[in-house]
């Protein structure tokens, strides 16, 4: 492999194999991005507690309305 495939192949070691963070990425989100990964694998992306407060208010108030609306 070369160029394109080896910064490739070493993000995704960054992201899911806790390879070394390749050159110009932020380390932070990389690290933010490889929990999330990991979350999801693991099945717990979609727990209750994972989206911010603020989006499961407007998605539940947009089930609501959809509901509402079937009645």
């Amino acid at each position: 492999m070369t160029g394109l495939a080896d910064r490739q192949a070493a993000l995704v070691r960054a992201l899911v194999a806790s390879g070394e963070p390749p050159e110009g990425f932020d380390r932070d989100a990389l690290d933010t991005a490889s929990k999330a990964l990991l979350r999801k694998r693991s099945g717990g992306a979609g727990e209750p507690g994972t989206l911010p407060a603020p989006t499961r208010r407007r998605l539940f108030r947009l089930f609501s309305l959809l509901s509402l609306r079937r009645s």
